[in-house]
């Protein structure tokens, strides 16, 4: 019986789903399945992005109990439940309590016992996601072997036979059946832009000692080198800007304390002045106490599969085209739904949904959360900044009262709850090219300031940091980073009706990340997928939302047009052609992200079952630097040393 090679390439969490369901597939195969599984990640295998190592004030962003790693224990009944604990589950199962605003293991019962309604910090996330591969380990049937890589892949090519060739960072070759390509997020290049600011920051180093320029945010740990006495502008208002921000005060040795039901700030006296802002300078709204338990969810009326369903059948009558306009055709029923659950809420109580049609002034709420700088001007700089903070302080009200009581947070909620819908309106080319560039650069953004925020606590520690004078805001909407050159700073600058904000900074940190964009990002394996023809990046039209390009199926697509049929690309490589890939499984919750590795294990298991792997039809890169029997000879001999040494044997 011959051995079936599988590597995973990025074993977070979405390398882990799918290890997961080739232990189970395997498990179940009958007869038993010979199975060799290569596990290539730099990092801890399971954690990711999501490292045990980083500091406890980074917080997740999701409350702990919505997030597991496990399967259902039935797909066709969510209600039944998860074969596993949710992370909230093995947090107090592993004797995790609350301390204030930090968590510790006490198996003394010191403590506050952690709730449902936790958000839990990342640190214990990679723990969870670390017992959770030594778990999967554990359970996996005797024929089958597991190798752990703790290597970059550089680069993958083709044998004249279809299996796949990937070589590690060591020069290491892997002969390989199937390949699962879950690499998570990246970092790109940087652009003219920010390449300009890269540059004069180090061309400048030596007359200003604090100028800097920092492209991405992550580790935080590269935040050390920011001198105290800096002042720092955060180019973004998202979870990341929070990251920065708890980086440069409690990582500083700051701390915070609640007098009164309001929280003040302690300095250190270690941090630098924080200045932040973003395209708008809005802030991101705080996420609304969950009043609908583990499993509540609100169930769609107006905003479903079958509404968008209908509506592209309508484009494909009109237009002679199934791709939809987002603004005609999709936004319109989504702010229905908004307007539905504003309303249920406001009434406290059902309402006939058969009957319903929003109202002038639910419409006007609505479009007041989505779009607050509509209509509104402002002179100065200070009145800005003060509608900023009013405006903060009213939104932590809102989210104090509850994702169902609040009937502004009763209707962002909605859109946590569709994300299904969206996907079925704009995945694999649903939107018309210029439609889509609008929905990615334009709502999506929108989507996440209103929905995905970070915990209330975040925002009250932001209302904190400004009484305390540590932040502030540094612009208003659209500002401009220019540099100064006789001052060898960066200036934001912003124009109101009377005055032109300028605001001198000695560092730049560009709070987000980046998307991915296969051609721009910094990895050697992504660039030789390229160079090789066996990938490329996905465009619907002349618009490249980012990812790679796949079938639906999730095979990638090469240069040419042909799949590559044993491997598959799962999570955020593939968003572009998928959308919001990024979400961890919650429980009781037919999840995108298990359904994804469950669907693509599935078809290995069924090639495998069929007795053959399926072949590309043609291989762009051939021929490759060596010939393919020289190729094939050497790497099956460093897979046969590497099986004498019985690494990673079960």
């Amino acid at each position: 019986m011959r051995e079936i090679s599988v590597a995973i390439i990025g074993v977070g969490p979405r390398g882990l789903s799918a290890f997961d369901r080739i232990i189970a597939a395997a498990r179940a195969f009958r007869p038993p399945l010979a199975i060799a599984v290569h596990l290539i990640d730099p990092g801890e295998s399971g954690q990711g992005s999501h490292s045990a190592r980083q500091a406890d004030y980074l917080l997740t962003n999701t409350v702990a109990s919505q997030v597991t790693m496990f399967p259902l224990r039935h797909a066709a009944e969510p209600e039944q439940g998860n074969t596993g604990p949710s992370f909230t589950e093995w947090a107090r199962a592993t004797h995790y309590r609350r301390f204030g605003d930090r968590y510790q293991r006490a198996q003394d019962g010191g403590g506050v016992e952690i709730d449902d309604a936790d958000y839990l910090p990342r640190s214990m996330l990679g723990e969870y996601l670390s017992w959770f591969y030594d778990r999967l380990i554990r359970s996996a049937p005797g024929l089958l072997r597991h190798f752990c890589h703790r290597q970059r892949a550089v680069d993958m090519s083709l044998l004249a036979d279809g299996r796949c060739v990937v070589k590690l960072e060591n020069a290491f070759d892997i002969i390989c059946d199937y390949v699962f390509i879950t690499t998570g997020h990246g970092e790109n290049r940087n652009n003219d832009s920010t390449q300009a600011l890269h540059d004069f920051a180090t061309v400048n180093a030596s007359k200003n000692p604090r100028l800097a320029f920092i492209s991405g945010a992550y580790p935080t740990d590269r935040l050390v080198k920011v001198s105290p006495h800096a002042v720092v502008a955060i180019q973004g208002l998202g979870l990341t800007a929070h990251d920065v921000i708890a980086e440069l005060t409690a990582g500083r040795g700051g701390s915070f304390a609640e007098t009164g039901g309001r929280l003040s700030y302690q300095r250190s006296g270690r941090e630098p002045k924080l200045l932040v802002f973003s395209r708008h300078s809005l802030p991101y709204a705080a996420r609304g106490i969950n009043q609908k338990g583990l499993s509540g969810r609100h169930h769609s009326r107006f905003f479903t599969k079958q509404a968008i369903e209908a509506v592209r059948a309508a484009a494909l009558k009109t237009t002679g085209s199934h791709q939809l306009d987002f603004e005609a055709d999709v936004l319109p029923l989504l702010i229905k739904e908004m307007c539905f659950a504003f309303r249920r809420a406001a009434r406290g109580g059902e309402v006939d949904w058969q009957q319903f049609a929003p109202t002038a002034s639910e419409r006007a709420a609505i479009d007041d959360i989505l779009y607050p700088l509509h209509g509104r001007r402002f002179s100065h700089f200070a009145s800005f900044r003060s509608y900023i903070i009013e405006r903060m302080k009213a939104d932590l009200i809102e989210a104090r009262r509850g994702n169902l009581t609040s009937p502004g947070k009763a209707a962002t909620d909605v859109i946590r709850d569709v994300r299904d819908s969206l996907c079925e309106a704009a995945e694999h080319g649903g939107l018309t090219p210029a439609s889509h560039r609008r929905f990615v650069e334009e709502f999506v953004p929108l989507m996440n300031r209103v929905s995905f925020g970070p915990p209330r606590r975040r925002i009250e520690e932001m209302l904190a940091l400004i009484d305390a004078g540590v932040l502030d805001w540094a612009s208003g909407p659209s500002p401009a980073i220019e540099i100064d050159d006789s001052g060898k700073r960066f200036v934001i600058q912003s124009r109101f009706d009377c005055e032109i904000k300028r605001t001198p900074a000695d560092v730049i940190v560009a709070a987000r990340l980046d998307i991915f964009r296969p051609a721009e990002d910094r990895s050697a394996f992504m660039a030789n997928l390229l160079r090789r023809g066996l990938c490329r990046p996905y465009c619907n039209g002349n618009f490249h939302p980012g990812g790679l390009d796949i079938d639906r199926n999730c095979h990638p697509i090469s240069l040419t047009g042909e799949t590559l049929g044993n491997v598959w690309v799962n999570g955020y490589p593939a968003e572009g052609p998928h959308f919001y890939t990024h979400a961890l499984p919650r429980p009781m919750r037919r999840s995108r992200h298990l359904l994804d590795a469950e669907r693509c294990v599935g078809e290995m298991v069924e090639l495998i079952r069929a007795g053959q792997a399926q072949r590309p039809r043609s291989s762009p890169q051939r021929p490759l630097e060596r010939s393919r029997n020289d190729a094939s000879r050497a790497a099956e001999a460093k897979e046969d040393a590497l099986s004498r040494a019985g690494a990673g044997r079960l």
